[in-house]
């Protein structure tokens, strides 16, 4: 599904040439190197690696159950924003 390719690509996992849209749309890598995505997960990462440095773990379940709901949570209303945006513009091109 489109909106599938465009959060993979967003988020880094796709690889160039496999999302197929006009040349005038660009899906930009969200996480690329300096662009904020990046930067905030950068500092999750160093924090996650604090907090197994302090309870003397290479890492925590805990810390991975958290990070993981958020990626799922961020999937689930990426998806649902863009089934929103896609029916706004439906509704906006038949005039309502």
């Amino acid at each position: 599904m489109l909106k599938e390719q465009i959060f993979e690509k967003m988020n880094g996992f796709l690889t160039e040439g496999l999302l197929l849209l006009p040349e005038q749309y660009t899906i930009e890598d969200e996480f690329a190197e300096g662009k904020e995505c990046c930067i905030l997960y950068e500092g999750i990462y160093q924090a996650e690696r604090n907090l197994c440095e302090r309870l003397g773990e290479d890492e925590n379940e805990d810390v991975e159950t958290i990070l993981n709901s958020m990626e799922k949570i961020t999937r689930i209303l990426a998806m649902k924003m863009y089934e929103y945006g896609k029916y706004a513009c439906m509704v906006r091109a038949i005039g309502r």
